[in-house]
C-alpha cells in the first residue's frame, strides 16, 4: 500500500497528475490515496519532488 506523509506534503499534485488510474486525489487540501484503485505501480514515488509517497506493507 502507498502512503504519503501528509504533514510534509505540499499538495503540489505531481503524484495526482501522474497516477495512471486516478487513485490519488486532493480532498480538503490533503493528498489521499485510494488503496482500492491503486495498482501499486510506484510512479508516484518517482515523480514526487519531496519523495513522500512510500510503500508500506
Amino acid at each position: 500500500m502507498i502512503e504519503i506523509d501528509k504533514e510534509k506534503c505540499a499538495a503540489c499534485c505531481g503524484c495526482v497528475d501522474h497516477c495512471p488510474v486516478a487513485a490519488i486525489s486532493v480532498i480538503d487540501d490533503e493528498v489521499v490515496v485510494d488503496s482500492d484503485i491503486c495498482m501499486e505501480c510506484l510512479i508516484c514515488t518517482k515523480v514526487c519532488p519531496l519523495g513522500l509517497p512510500h510503500w508500506v506493507d
